[in-house]
């Protein structure tokens, strides 16, 4: 088997000139690719050494050997002497027009990898820029870690940093090769900030029920109903004269027949303030549990761990014993505040004068009566005959002084009929509203 030649063995100098001073019309393949135009004498040169294809080169600066690249070979269409390059290229090995560069040949493994970068953020309006770049990438047969290539794509022209390259080192061939591309992102370019995700949607949402704020005198979430129609604000209070504060049932309604109505509200007085170390929970002061509450010096019961079959029926709850008088402060006895002395008014409205005329009788009942040194007792005139008929105490006066006895009198006067029951004997006016029942 015949032994390989090494591809270094091609190693001459050549002018560098761009691809514009190419003659003819400009080729865009060879002005945004990575692939070089060579004289003729170059082709005899590489027949002779019998090198394996595709050729690859590597193309340095020789006044600034730092300054190197690799390429590929398009045609032999050059003047003697005379290479031609992409534009980049002379940019990247620090060129100009008609100076000096060493080509030399050049053996890169097959890449698998690469990671570009574009240099302006309008590569990211092109629609399909994966088929862009795949369709750019046939114009290149090497690509070297650090190089800033240009394609164009619709007369525009984009840089693409090689930031990356597997297998590592200087340069892979993209020749005939399943090549993975990434892309980082665009130089200059801001992540935009993500809109925030709408909450879900509720009942409150929906009833625009505002959950921090309170309706005054309750501990329950104020809503665009209870104060007027939705939309309105409902974070104001209406304040009534005597400093009372309004809650809800003010809103405008119908009735079922078509009558329009309007809630008065309802009044609620500001909740009297109590201490601070009171005991009593209040509702609309949220407390705040945090580690400075949970390590304070209160006390608080253990956890009621109770055995299998034991009920528990509370804490034992001392007695209040009230606190001794200060020395020296004047004694306070109390006094017995009198029962049933109220006054009371009847169905109808009126004041009722049997409490009144009760509470006087009694209090005449209570008066003690004076009393008498000596009891007098006054004997009548009047007395019986024998005949059990009753003297009468008027008349002519007979001899001896004796009343001279009358004929007896037939009695003309007729039975008085008991008199019927009226409103007033009930205590009801003339007035008021009486209902009269019919025996019928």
């Amino acid at each position: 088997m015949p032994r390989r030649t090494n591809p270094r063995a091609y190693d001459e100098y050549l002018k560098a000139y761009s691809m514009a001073m190419l003659p003819g019309r400009e080729r865009e393949n060879v002005s945004y690719g990575g692939k070089i135009l060579l004289p003729q004498s170059s082709l005899a040169n590489l027949t002779n050494l019998d090198l394996e294809s595709p050729w690859m080169f590597q193309l340095r600066n020789p006044a600034n050997p730092a300054a190197s690249t690799h390429a590929g070979v398009l045609e032999f269409i050059a003047e003697e002497g005379v290479v031609h390059l992409p534009y980049w290229m002379m940019k990247t090995l620090r060129l100009n027009e008609g100076d000096p560069i060493r080509i030399t040949g050049a053996e890169l493994p097959k890449g698998k990898l690469v990671k570009l970068q574009a240099q302006s953020v309008h590569f990211l309006e092109i629609s399909d820029p994966k088929a862009v770049l795949e369709q750019a990438l046939r114009n290149f047969s090497a690509l070297t870690q650090g190089d800033i290539i240009e394609i164009s794509y619709n007369s525009i022209v984009f840089g693409l940093l090689v930031m990356e390259t597997k297998p590592g080192g200087e340069g892979i061939n993209v020749v005939d090769t399943d090549l993975e591309v990434d892309f980082a992102a665009p130089l200059g370019y801001v992540e935009p900030e993500r809109p925030k995700a709408a909450p879900p949607t509720t009942m409150a949402s929906k009833l625009k029920i505002d959950l921090n704020s309170q309706s005054p005198g309750s501990s329950r979430p104020g809503s665009s109903l209870s104060g007027g129609f939705a939309g309105t604000s409902t974070g104001t209070t209406t304040v009534s004269k005597g400093g009372d504060q309004w809650e809800s049932f003010k809103g405008k309604g119908e009735t079922l027949g078509g009558r329009k109505t309007k809630g008065k509200g309802i009044s609620h007085r500001k909740a009297e303030q109590v201490p601070e170390d009171s005991k009593i929970i209040r509702t609309d002061q949220h407390k705040i549990v945090s580690n400075a509450t949970l390590e304070s010096d209160v006390k608080v019961p253990a956890a009621l761990n109770l055995p299998y079959g034991q009920l528990f029926f509370g804490f034992n709850v001392a007695t209040y014993t009230p606190p001794a008088p200060v020395p020296g402060s004047p004694e306070i006895t109390p006094q017995s505040l009198p029962t049933f002395s109220g006054s009371g008014n009847t169905l109808s409205g009126r004041s009722n004068p049997t409490l009144s005329n009760s509470k006087d009788a009694k209090g005449k009942s209570k008066a003690p009566e004076p009393a008498s040194s000596a009891s007098t007792h006054a004997w009548g005139s009047s007395g019986h005959t024998l005949g059990k008929k009753p003297i009468p105490q008027e008349g002519p006066v007979g001899v001896g002084g004796a009343r001279v006895p009358q004929p007896p009198q037939r009695n003309n006067r007729r039975p008085v009929k008991e008199r019927s029951p009226t409103p007033e004997d009930w205590g009801v006016d003339d007035d008021d509203d009486v209902i009269m029942i019919d025996s019928d």
